[in-house]
């Protein structure tokens, strides 16, 4: 970063390292260091957004009662299945398992399982780095150990140089009987409004100056930060060859374009039809 921009790199210091970088967060967010998680909620709730009120808390309540339901039934297929852990979780060991089959494990300290992980070429040629793994501690050099709360491919070379059961090094989390617990918990049906009971209170008018245009482009109300801002007195740039002066439809590249193809097909049409 500073290499790129020093002012930048300056300004990422003065936050916390464990609030934006994964090797210092203690692996309290398993891997997650983006918005991915709330985007998926996000999509499941898509579409009531713009709904008054009390159809908003309508559908979300009844689009998670319906996201549940489903999930619930395929843990619980998963876990009556016999699967120990998620799907996630076990591509994922696969994936670790293919890669520590080149590796080369020496053992320093048998009571405090210190490995040293060194990776080689699968001929065993010459070596491409060296990784310390603590079984005992779930660390390793790499950081994925720690991180992501199951074994990386160093340390599932350790086990196996040990003959130890990888599964007892992952987390709770990823089994399939806590996954199932989520999903266990169960919503009642909503009260239909014929048997509501009467309301008594001020009545409320939505200002329709409010609503949403039925035409043209919906307004952005997405909050925009310095990044998002653009250059001062910078024209406009064509979408099509971002040269500045016109625009996509009055394009020079277009109309060489069209140019080009009319004279390709004036080429190909017979003498006698042209």
């Amino acid at each position: 970063m500073r290499t790129e921009n020093p002012a930048m790199c300056d300004w990422a210091n003065w936050m916390e390292y464990d609030k934006w970088t994964q090797h210092e967060d203690g692996g309290r967010r398993f891997g997650h260091m983006t918005t991915n998680i709330s985007e998926c909620v996000n999509s499941v709730l898509k579409g009531t957004r713009n709904l008054p009120v009390t159809s908003l808390v309508k559908s979300t309540y009844g689009r998670l009662a319906q996201l549940f339901v489903v999930r619930g039934q395929t843990a619980e297929a998963q876990h009556g299945s016999g699967h120990e852990f998620c799907q996630a979780l076990v591509k994922a060991i696969d994936r670790n398992l293919r890669d520590s089959r080149c590796f080369t494990v020496t053992l320093y300290d048998r009571h405090q399982s210190a490995y040293t992980v060194a990776e080689t070429t699968p001929t065993g040629s010459f070596s491409l780095g060296s990784y310390r793994v603590s079984l005992k501690n779930h660390r390793c050099d790499c950081g994925h150990f720690q991180a992501l709360h199951y074994p990386c491919c160093h340390a599932i070379a350790c086990c196996a140089y040990s003959r130890l059961n990888w599964a007892s090094y992952v987390h709770e989390v990823y089994r399939m009987s806590e996954v199932f617990n989520v999903y266990r918990q169960g919503f009642l049906p909503p009260i239909p409004e014929g048997l509501w009971p009467p309301y008594v209170g001020p009545t409320i008018i939505p200002d329709p100056n409010m609503r949403r245009a039925k035409e043209g482009r919906p307004k952005a109300t997405r909050i925009r930060g310095s990044m998002d801002q653009s250059q001062e007195n910078q024209p406009k740039r064509c979408g099509l060859c971002r040269q500045a002066g016109h625009t996509r439809r009055l394009s020079p590249a277009k109309t060489e374009w069209w140019r080009g193809c009319l004279d390709l097909m004036s080429s190909k049409i017979p003498r006698s039809h042209a």
